[in-house]
């Protein structure tokens, strides 16, 4: 296994894995987490609604205590002026009775603000209380263990009954009838104001028809179905009183919760790989420097020793006198300096690309005509490539103006021509061309060698870099030449751009600035 893959494989155990594994545990717990929230919530919300209700009956129940209070007195004025003020203090009771027996004609004792309304009544209540004569009896029962029970009856109007025991320890029938909507409105809609606290809106509604009695939201609308939680009152089971969360519903606030849970968790994930990736790579990029170093030192010892070899062997030879005829002494005077200066350009470009990479190469830009230079160029180059055996044409264009470094440009192109003699076999033939678009002037060359593959083309301007495999790995090179003519084009804001096929060849254009001068 490669380094590249060891570390690929070492992060993602020791830091991807853990997190997936993490990630996926905690989304499986957020159903269970939403559930036991939206339980939680519930509870809160019966809570609240018992305290309503807890409210209403110690209310009803303080009442009843009052009455007693006054039957126990034996008087029967305490006991009237007893109702008389609980009637004139709460408009939701109607009147109030006391009845003394149950048998075929009873002494019922109505109280009431209306004496017109309470003579209307009064046939109805003794009915009403025959009709229930069971209740009535269990009442009793209640009150005899020590127990005050107070009991609903359903009827055209709400009757709510309980038993009184005077000080001779009569016990007596009394009742009071009450507008239930009038009480949830008076008494429990203050209640729900204070336990609203503008976090939860309470709504009374009349389950027969559905209509709203009362909101702690001003201007409310809802209607009973909607409510998530609603639970009948105590003391009038045909009202029920629902709660609901200010604003958005508990459900939404439940998704909500865990919509942001999985947000901050996938993003937490999505944030680590991103981290790994980024770590992978710069690990990857240094690995794989170190190893193009490596490459080039090995790659630049050869480079060196094989000139050296050459010189040191031909030098020794004619040293010693070995040479006789003067044509042989030429040819090897000629591999000698030939070789010298392979083995200079070689230190040159070493020496080049050292202090361009450390920013200590000063370059002139100054405006040049760019056909003009690249024959030049050609000029000066033509031997070599008549040697090596190569044709090339140039399309010229004189007219166009460019800002450069004389002597950056000229060893650029002679780069990229060199590369087009190194990597062309059957084909010797190199193309070059000059153009400009509305920003730059460029010049192309344009070889029929090897090509290069897609995958190398994004690593072949990397220092140190060569194709690792393929017939291009065969040539001998340092690395250096592309990346050095990708910062000398950039250090004059410039740019390089590669087109090429396996097979096919590869055309490499420099970009220039254009000089003012043109237009």
């Amino acid at each position: 296994m490669n380094p590249t893959k060891k570390i690929a494989l070492i992060l993602t155990v020791i830091f991807l894995l853990p997190a997936i594994f993490f990630s996926v545990y905690e989304i499986s717990s957020l159903s269970k987490d939403e559930k036991m929230i939206e339980e939680i919530y519930y509870k809160q919300l019966e809570a609240i609604i018992f305290s309503v209700n807890q409210y209403s009956d110690d209310a009803l129940n303080s009442w009843v205590y009052k009455l007693e209070l006054s039957q126990q007195k034996n008087e029967a004025e305490e006991l009237t002026t007893s109702l008389q003020n609980l009637l004139s203090l709460n408009s939701s009771i109607s009147l109030g009775f006391v009845v003394d027996t149950l048998d075929q004609k009873p002494a019922t004792r109505i109280f009431s603000l209306d004496s017109t309304f309470a003579d209307s009544l009064r046939v109805s209540i003794n009915e009403e209380l025959r009709k229930n004569i069971a209740q009535i009896d269990q009442l009793v029962k209640y009150k005899r263990s020590g127990f005050q029970k107070i009991t609903s009856i359903k009827s055209e109007y709400q009757l709510v009954i309980f038993i009184i025991e005077g000080s001779t320890n009569l016990q007596q029938v009394a009742g009071l009838v009450i507008d239930p909507e009038i009480f949830i409105q008076d008494l429990i809609g203050p209640r729900c104001q204070v336990i609203a606290k503008n976090q939860f809106v309470l709504s009374a509604f009349n389950k027969n028809s559905g209509a709203l009695i009362y909101s702690t939201l001003q201007g409310d609308t809802t209607s009973l179905n909607s409510m998530p939680l609603a639970k009948d009152l105590w003391i009038f089971p045909d009202y029920s009183l629902g709660i609901r969360t200010e604003g958005a519903s508990l459900q939404q606030l439940v998704q909500e919760r865990t919509n942001t849970n999985l947000i901050l968790l996938l993003g937490l994930d999505a944030i680590l790989i991103v981290a790994l990736i980024l770590a992978f790579r710069s690990i990857k990029k240094e690995v794989q420097l170190a190893q193009n170093k490596s490459d080039f030192v090995s790659n630049v010892s050869h480079e060196i020793r094989t000139p050296l070899a050459l010189i040191s062997m031909f030098a020794e030879t004619l040293e010693m006198g070995r040479v006789k005829s003067e044509e042989k002494k030429q040819e090897y005077y000629s591999i000698i300096s030939k070789e010298t200066n392979r083995l200079t350009g070689i230190v040159n470009k070493i020496l080049s690309f050292s202090q361009t990479e450390a920013g200590k190469k000063t370059l002139h830009i100054e405006e040049l005509l760019l056909t003009r230079e690249v024959r030049e160029i050609l000029n000066t180059y033509d031997f070599h490539l008549s040697s090596k055996g190569f044709e090339y044409s140039f399309e010229e264009n004189p007219t166009i103006r460019i800002m450069a470094d004389k002597q950056a440009l000229a060893e650029m192109i002679i780069n990229l021509i060199d590369n087009a003699i190194k990597y062309s076999s059957h084909k010797k033939r190199i193309e070059l061309t000059v153009g400009s678009d509305t920003t730059y002037g460029w010049v192309s060359i344009r070889d029929y060698g090897l090509g290069i593959s897609a995958q190398d083309q994004k690593h072949i301007f990397d220092k140190f870099y060569r194709v690792p495999s393929g017939n291009l790995a065969k040539s001998q090179g340092t690395g250096l030449g592309l990346s050095l003519v990708k910062q000398l084009i950039e250090q004059q804001n410039g740019k390089i751009s590669v087109t090429s096929q396996l097979g096919q060849g590869s055309t490499f254009k420099l970009y220039f600035q254009l000089s003012n001068a043109n237009g």
